[in-house]
């Protein structure tokens, strides 16, 4: 009798140990800064991405570059589907990873544009674009306002809270909020801060998708996208709008957003069908 509760002692220390050293590694990663998200983004990104030959760069030898910006807490991963949408289609793509927790939205803008300038310094860029998803998209702004950046042909933003997200506001004093997302640049997603005070600049290049799941996040008045409000990604002034039903990450990987990104790019225009929403 003895011999079998400690045989089973010992199976439960095992299924513990099992469960709690990729807990341990998961906790490690999330203190190092990794993005907690990297795993599942690869994975939601690994499928087909749409095929539009009318949407192809023309073959100019024109030097057409598209830099990528994702949001709060994630990596380049979770753009890679539309990254290599855009390849596919004949831009030259730089998907940059940035350390979104550790550093202000002025810090990270400045990291942006010395990426911009040294793609730059390498080849004159002909048409220079911008995606910019959730934080990314303040980060591109700022580059934008700065007197050093270069001209953009055409900017998208995927449920950016251009003005600042309320949710922000609502959780920035949980410790947990503060432990994970860190206090610089999440701290200035609040729409107090003096940051969404500034003009955005390039309204006229600017294509914008917003997320619409309806009542996604009871603690959001009104419709959004579980994670921004409806209202808050939109753009008053932008080129063109387009509202989508889908969440604030699923926005980032869905072929029909892929699609419409490269409309937009090269017509400044989102799908026809896309009108109305």
């Amino acid at each position: 009798m003895g011999a079998v509760v400690a045989e089973g002692g010992r199976r439960r220390r095992w299924w513990l140990t099992l469960w709690l050293l990729p807990g341990v590694a998961y906790l490690a990663t999330v203190l190092a800064g990794v993005p907690f998200g990297w795993p599942f983004d690869w994975l939601v990104n690994a499928g087909f991405t749409p095929d539009e030959p009318a949407l192809r760069c023309p073959a100019d030898g024109r030097r057409r570059v598209v830099v990528l910006q994702h949001g709060m807490f994630r990596s380049s991963w979770a753009l890679r589907r539309l990254a290599r949408t855009c390849a596919e289609h004949g831009y030259e793509v730089h998907n940059l990873d940035y350390p979104s927790t550790r550093e202000t939205l002025q810090e990270h803008a400045a990291r942006l544009g010395a990426a911009v300038a040294a793609l730059a310094q390498s080849r004159p860029i002909d048409e220079l674009s911008f995606l910019g998803h959730s934080m990314g998209g303040l980060v591109i702004q700022e580059y934008l306002r700065s007197p050093q950046a270069l001209p953009v042909h055409r900017c998208v933003y995927l449920a950016v809270p251009h003005r600042g997200a309320l949710l922000a506001d609502l959780r920035r004093h949980w410790f947990l909020f503060r432990w994970v997302m860190g206090e610089r640049a999440a701290a200035q997603l609040s729409p107090g801060d003096p940051f969404h005070r500034q003009p955005i600049p390039a309204l006229a290049q600017s294509g914008v998708v917003v997320g619409d799941v309806g009542a996604g996040n009871a603690s959001i008045p009104g419709r959004d996208d579980q994670t921004v409000a409806v209202d808050e990604a939109r753009l008053p002034g932008a080129a063109a709008t387009w509202v989508v039903p889908y969440g604030h990450t699923a926005i980032a990987y869905q072929p029909e957003v892929a699609r419409g990104v490269l409309w937009f790019l090269a017509k400044g225009e989102f799908p026809p069908e896309a009108s109305g929403r």
